[in-house]
């Protein structure tokens, strides 16, 4: 392949995310397939700068990017400051993921995200308590095109009832709806490919997945020569 094949995992938590990623990984290694996996908040440019400059901590935290330790009740709606700093960060992440596709090309064939920037944008709109955030389109643009962009569909109950450990972080009902809604009102226009894991069953989703992932793997394998 001229590039690697990326592919993204988007939703709430407790969509299945982390549990599907690893059935790809387990496909992957099976098949002798160099892969990657980046897991997008950790990577993410605001986060490594926080860990070199500690000042920077409150600026790189945000609820998507909690641990397990830390409270909902902590997190407030960010002002306006705060937000281009944010956007900024998005900004240079993109830019940093766009130099490191030349050299990971030569290394792997597929890239597997752990989130991606749509899920930074949904966080960046709820943090700003707005409905969406009207650099969107611009910030997608600047990071790497998904070849399969997958939106785990579950209804914000289901979040709360699969994931206990958010009602221990105070992670209720409305924090869900409102993510809930964005990600609704914006999967369209970032084209993402809805996977409903509300209604199929595991072994069904996990077919459907692996479906469209060798469907465009292949496909776009194909080309490439």
């Amino acid at each position: 392949m001229k590039n690697p094949f990326l592919v993204s995992f988007s939703g709430l938590d407790g969509s299945g995310k982390t549990q599907l990623i690893i059935l790809l990984r387990r496909f992957l290694r099976r098949q002798g397939i160099h892969y990657l996996y980046i897991h997008t908040v950790r990577d993410s440019f605001d986060n490594r700068l926080a860990k070199k400059y500690p000042v920077l901590k409150a600026v790189a935290e945000s609820k998507e990017e909690n641990s397990s330790t830390q409270k909902v009740n902590k997190v407030k709606k960010i002002g306006l400051f705060s937000f281009y700093l944010r956007v900024l960060a998005i900004f240079c992440y993109g830019l940093s993921l766009r130099f490191r596709m030349i050299s990971l090309v030569k290394e792997y064939q597929v890239i597997i995200f752990d989130r991606y920037v749509f899920d930074k944008l949904v966080n960046l709109a709820y943090l700003r308590g707005k409905e969406n955030c009207w650099l969107t389109s611009l910030l997608v643009k600047i990071f790497p095109k998904i070849d399969l962009p997958i939106y785990l569909h579950v209804r914000p109950e289901q979040s709360l009832e699969r994931k206990k450990e958010v009602i221990e972080e105070s992670q209720d009902l409305e924090y869900f709806q409102i993510k809930y809604e964005l990600f609704e009102k914006e999967k369209q226009g970032w084209k993402m490919i809805t996977v409903d894991n509300s209604l199929l069953t595991l072994s069904e989703v996990k077919k459907k997945v692996l479906s469209l992932f060798k469907k465009r793997f292949y496909r776009k394998q194909k080309n490439s020569f």
